[in-house]
């Protein structure tokens, strides 16, 4: 496989063709998904966006999301579930090719209108089809198991110039003209007239499987046991590629010139300018089996259909990733650098160095060339070219025309080189997980004497070195002198994972736990989750020179323009609204790695390099592009009281009780998930009402009248349907609200008030005579009330102040219980033990089983912290997996004892949940409130304990630490 690293940018339309087929986005639909079978031997999309796909089992008709199934049994005018080809003619009309006939249907909303079917009585050549071909001038030609048809004005007639005895195995057009396959040789069509095409013009094989018109007029042939040939000028030539089969199933020329090529057994294959890349089982494709459909619809995503495995689309990302399948030793990306000559050198953990080459060679460094370990853990490439190697076990390697040498500090035997940077005067700096920064000079190791964990150094432009450190803070090293940010000079974390300056002496810093900050001079501005960020953790930054700044972390990678912040960073704060980007942007991954560096690059073509769990990432700035055609929206249901309305413009509907039920959709399939629908209700709603994902609406209580319903809806990169869908309708009054009605009202009325008035006397007296009984009964009355607002009372304040999932205490309850706990304790004179407890790794528990295997382990958390807890003791949930225990009337004596408890608690027995059988642990922060001499501040006492649930992290997990000299006993 031969990759090209100049990949550009995300185009408008198309797959783009410097990219491997590995590097698109590969989505694949199988009978599990809603497929009603998983043969998918044809597929087309109608001018409405939808796309129609030809099973075994059915015609499916598909919106990106749901699938909707037409057989004979449902559909009239479908003569049978094994559907083999499909076309779209010039009039939007669906022809479907079947085993039992033809068939012509009017695409309708919500499905299939009126049909015309075609068999071998109506002029076919035979009823059983093989394959269809509709022209641009409305032709639809017809191969079936007995020769060729056409069908011209709705009326079908054999063609003469092909044997009757031949079944037609594909047809294509190219520039009028008409291209025939059989088993038996190729024919072309043109101006009415019937040639062959055989090996005397340079075929190797007669037996024509498939055929594809590109769009400079050529024709590519595909045969059995002949492989592929380009037909040009009469002449056939085939391509100098070796193919790992000769037999071949389908072809498909996309926009680009691209031939697609589905082999027999043997997967996918791609032919462009010359390169041959094979994408099978073994690369990622789910089956190896492909069937004649190959399609590219109108986002220019492409689709393939396979024999026993569904579908598969393929379609271009904003970001590319090179992996293991593009020739990587590992996915799991650490480092990336790009040295002066373009290539790249990329750190892949525990598997070496991967040297990547602009021509897409790998050339991996490892021990076998003489480098002492695998775990990589920082590069640099200095000024002489040489590389620069950082190891796990704080080994120094040096690469360097060919040759390795290798330098070890006898100091760092058990920490890892997290970072290294050669300054201004080319001297090199050394971070260190646990042994600071170090200077190396000669071959020599020179300690600055600090213990900090080092997880990034960067040099800005004036000469200062920035070292983050994940624990102390931030340093600013010049000249020997260090100035140290944390959180007492305003950063919200002292865990800093990345900084760098930008030309305009602007520090951008990245922290655990804490967001992004920006220091100018000695101010610091932060953004948090409160600020709009989707997670606490920025690992890595970097500017794109266009005027954003990109950050990577856990949930993905994100964009925020640098005007909002730095506007925002002038007011002191505010929200801000960053682009996320993950899988649906081409992603395999969206966890992106950071402590090791340099783990995010700007290359000097100016694109962004991210490290990943699963590669490294790569997206152009300048071209990220998008999806700019609208997803065509659709009405699909309508119903008033529950039942169907057809959806005919202006349908009179009721009366009735006035509840409307209306479902929609919109036929979108570049990250189809990400589509977002708003509706509008004319004549009722004031405005529209954004429906987020959700395809349907409702509305109950509506009067008589004329309305609209209108729906739009928006993609993946934010463009909206351009007229979206409406269906007007009348709500029809009841009769009695007629003006007929209304005039017996009136008559009605005055013999009321005679009535009334000679009922009026004998009124009073009763009335007066039932008054004491009343007022009995309406003070029986207003106790039963008055019982039932107190209980509903009751009921509001335990959803007020606790957790939903797990029926413990929520985030407002257990502070308010920390205060008042704390408040007793200094009335009492009794120690109070605060515990924070963090589930380990409970973030693999959602990324592979899902949230509700997540919920599930949360609920058994809850309740086996309660078992071990006392009768008095207290249990609130922080949120996430994060929890508050109060211990009142601590006793040193006994906290060993009791945080053991709370330990093995969780650790003691497996989870078992729907999905899977898990080992938990967790992690506790423990600190003592003495009334004797502790800040009565409740925050105080909590961030003790938060401080000890990180160096609990920090020690291993699965175990617990205290905040002081009181908690010694739980370390």
């Amino acid at each position: 496989m031969v990759l090209s690293l100049g990949l550009g940018g995300a185009r408008l339309r198309g797959l783009n063709p410097s990219r491997a087929v590995t590097q698109y986005i590969q989505s694949s639909w199988t009978i599990e998904n809603g497929l009603p079978q998983n043969s998918v031997h044809a597929i087309a999309q109608t001018p409405d966006g939808f796309l129609w796909l030809g099973t075994e089992e059915g015609l499916t008709r598909f919106d990106g999301v749901e699938f909707t199934t037409f057989n004979h049994a449902n559909t009239p005018g479908l003569p049978s579930d094994y559907i083999v080809a499909l076309a779209v003619g010039r009039d939007g009309r669906l022809w479907v090719g079947t085993d039992s006939g033809l068939t012509a249907f009017q695409v309708a909303a919500g499905g299939l209108g009126a049909y015309r079917a075609y068999t071998q009585a109506e002029g076919l050549s035979a009823t059983v089809v093989t394959t269809l071909w509709a022209s641009p001038e409305g032709v639809l030609w017809v191969g079936t198991r007995k020769g060729l048809s056409r069908v011209v004005e709705d009326r079908a007639e054999a063609w003469p110039g092909v044997k009757p005895t031949e079944a037609i195995t594909a047809i294509a057009g190219t520039s009028g003209t008409v291209w025939v396959g059989t088993r038996a040789g190729l024919y072309r069509i043109r101006g009415g007239q019937t040639t062959r095409v055989t090996k005397r013009e340079g075929l190797p094989s007669e037996q024509i499987s498939s055929l594809a018109a590109a769009g400079d007029g050529s024709l590519w042939v595909g045969m059995l046991a002949g492989g592929v040939a380009q037909i040009r000028e009469g002449r056939a030539t085939v391509p100098r590629v070796t193919l790992p089969v000769r037999d071949i199933e389908s072809l498909f020329v996309d926009r680009d010139g691209g031939v697609w090529i589905g082999l027999d057994r043997h997967g996918l294959a791609r032919l462009y300018e010359g390169r041959l890349s094979v994408y099978g089982s073994a690369q990622g494709l789910p089956s190896d089996r492909c069937t004649r459909a190959m399609f590219e619809d109108r986002e220019g995503s492409l689709w393939i259909g396979l024999l026993d495995a569904g579908m598969v689309q393929l379609r271009d990302g904003k970001f590319a990733v090179f992996g293991k399948p593009e020739g990587l030793s590992g996915d799991y990306v650490g480092d990336v650098l790009e040295a002066r000559d373009g290539s790249l050198w990329l750190g892949a953990d525990s598997n070496g160095v991967n040297h990547l080459f602009a021509d897409g060679r790998v050339e991996v460094w490892n021990r076998s060339r003489g480098l002492p370990n695998n775990a990589v853990f920082s590069l640099l490439e200095a000024r002489d070219g040489s590389i620069w190697v950082g190891y796990r076990n704080g080994e120094l390697a040096q690469i360097r025309g060919g040759s390795v040498r290798v330098y070890r500090d006898p100091q760092t035997v058990n920490v890892s080189l997290n970072a290294l940077a050669e300054d201004a005067e080319g001297e090199l700096w050394l971070g260190f997980w646990g042994k600071g920064l170090v200077r190396f000079a000669q071959g020599r190791f020179e300690h600055r004497g600090g213990n900090e964990r080092v997880s990034q150094i960067t040099v800005s432009h004036d000469g200062v070195l920035w070292v983050a450190t994940d624990g102390d803070g931030l340093m600013r090293v010049e000249h020997g002198s260090v100035k140290r940010y944390d959180r007492t000079h305003g950063l919200p974390s002292d865990h800093v994972m990345y900084a760098f300056q930008d030309a305009r002496k602007n520090v951008w810093v990245g922290t655990a736990s804490g967001g992004l900050s920006l220091i100018r001079g000695d101010r610091v501005v932060s953004w948090g989750l409160k600020e709009g960020l989707f997670e606490g953790t920025v690992g890595s930054v970097v500017a794109d020179g266009l005027g954003n700044v990109w950050f990577g972390g856990d949930a993905g990678i994100y964009r925020e323009p640098e005007e909002e912040l730095l506007r925002t960073a002038e007011a002191g704060g505010g929200r801000i609204h960053p682009v996320q980007y993950g899988t649906a942007d081409g992603l395999r991954a969206r966890e992106t790695l950071y402590g090791g560096t340099p783990c995010v690059w700007k290359g000097r073509d100016g694109r962004l390099w991210f490290a990943t769990i699963r590669g490294a990432a790569v997206v152009d700035p300048r071209h990220l592009g998008g999806n700019t055609v609208a997803p065509a929206t659709h009405i699909e249901a309508f119903s008033f009281d529950g039942h169907p309305v057809p959806l005919r413009a202006g349908s009179r509907i009721g009366p009735g009780a006035g509840n409307i039920e209306a479902s929609f959709t919109a036929a979108s399939f570049v990250a189809p998930q990400k589509v977002v629908f708003r509706y509008r209700l004319v004549g009722f709603d004031p405005g529209w009402i954004a429906a987020g994902t959700r395809r349907k609406a409702w509305y109950t209580n509506l009067p008589a009248g004329k309305y609209t319903f209108v729906v739009e809806a928006q993609n993946s990169d934010g463009v909206w349907s351009e007229q979206g869908s409406s269906f007007p309708f009348v709500i029809v009054p009841p009769a009695s609200r007629t003006p007929l009605a209304y005039g017996v009202y009136a008559v009605a009325g005055l013999l009321c008030v005679w009535g009334l008035l000679a009922l009026r006397t004998r009124a009073l007296v009763k009335r007066h005579r039932e008054l004491e009984r009343l007022v009995a009964e309406r003070t029986e009355q207003l106790e039963t009330e008055k019982s039932v607002l107190e209980a509903v009372r009751h009921e509001l304040q335990v959803q007020a102040t606790h957790d939903a999932l797990t029926g413990m205490f929520n985030r407002a309850a257990i502070m308010d219980h920390l205060q008042r706990e704390i408040a007793r304790s200094v009335r009492e004179k009794t120690a109070l033990g605060v515990v924070v407890a963090d589930l380990d790794h409970f973030k693999r528990v959602n990324d592979t089983y899902g949230h509700l295997c997540g919920d599930q382990v949360i609920m058994q958390c809850a309740e086996r912290f309660r078992s071990v807890m006392r009768g008095y003791d207290l249990l609130g949930r922080l949120g996430g997996e994060e929890f508050l225990i109060l211990l009142p009337g601590w006793d040193q004596a006994t906290a060993p004892k009791r945080i053991e408890d709370l330990l093995r608690a969780i650790s003691g027995k497996s989870f078992k949940t729907q999905e899977a059988e898990l080992r938990m642990t967790c992690s506790l922060g423990v600190a003592t409130f003495d009334p004797k001499g502790d800040d009565p501040a409740h925050l105080e006492v909590l961030r003790r304990a938060d401080a000890a649930l990180y160096a609990a992290k920090a020690a291993g997990r699965n175990c617990a630490r205290g905040a002081d000299a009181r908690d010694e006993a739980t370390r």
